[in-house]
């Protein structure tokens, strides 16, 4: 799972892995360690109190949950993604599948959604 932050914007982007471990557990999770037992952490769950896409931030950690319907829709097509807008004290939120970059011809494609993108060709 890879995480992008901009102003008041969180990007999560899913790789096959993640996702099938996502429709497993209901849960992924990824870290950033700085040393002395310091890290960031950043997760996606399936929750199924909350009604749309949003995230929290506790104790140095990061957390998007997404709806369980939305989710299980999402996990199981070809949409691409989720995205929840802005609002006052809550950030855009999008969780997308991941594809390769298409500029990078040395890239391993076999964990994105590569297959994807050939389909819109």
């Amino acid at each position: 799972m890879k995480l992008r932050c901009v102003q008041d914007s969180i990007r999560l982007r899913v790789r096959k892995s993640d996702l099938e471990q996502l429709k497993e557990k209901g849960m992924i999770s990824e870290s950033i360690g700085f040393g002395m037992g310091v890290a960031f952490v950043f997760s996606l769950a399936i929750r199924e109190e909350v009604e749309e896409v949003t995230a929290e931030f506790q104790n140095c950690e990061l957390q998007v949950y997404l709806p369980v319907s939305q989710a299980h829709q999402w996990m199981n097509s070809n949409e691409i993604g989720m995205e929840v807008a802005a609002s006052v004290g809550h950030p855009h939120i999008l969780v997308e599948k991941d594809f390769p970059c298409l500029d990078r011809v040395e890239e391993n494609k076999r964990d994105t959604f590569w297959e994807l993108t050939e389909e819109k060709e």
